[in-house]
């Protein structure tokens, strides 16, 4: 009985200094939760890979139709649609946006992603685990 009255009284009495409490916690606690998307974006990104690597082969820009819309690469060739940027074979990640890279396939068309190894569609290889494609 006892034990039913000390919660009681512990319930009714010293909201004051719960409340003063609270305050602080929940601040920790978003800022914890800040620190932890922080840590968790830059392990993402490191992992990837997705710094632009310096190889022979350079990021192009798409050329624009005259409305300013980007035209569609040629097929197979990896591009970011948001940026407008043309990419090597083998690249999976646009350096600016850091989106997946889009992919045309070479037979029937179908817009795939870059790191797709092959067409949804059709089946057709695109390449995209062929190491080949990057010597």
């Amino acid at each position: 009985m006892d034990l039913i009255r000390d919660v009681a009284d512990w319930l009714s009495t010293g909201w004051g200094d719960r409340l003063g409490l609270f305050f602080p916690l929940v601040v920790t606690g978003v800022l914890g939760l800040y620190l932890l998307w922080l840590v968790i974006g830059y392990l993402r990104v490191s992992q990837v890979g997705i710094a632009e690597r310096r190889s022979g082969e350079q990021v192009a820009t798409l050329p624009r139709s005259p409305e300013g819309e980007p035209s569609a690469p040629p097929a197979g060739v990896p591009y970011c649609a948001v940026d407008g940027l043309q990419y090597p074979a083998g690249a999976r990640f646009c350096t600016v946006c850091e989106g997946d890279l889009a992919l045309g396939c070479t037979n029937c068309g179908a817009t795939l992603r870059s790191g797709d190894g092959a067409c949804y569609r059709c089946g057709t290889r695109t390449g995209a685990g062929d190491t080949s494609l990057l010597s």
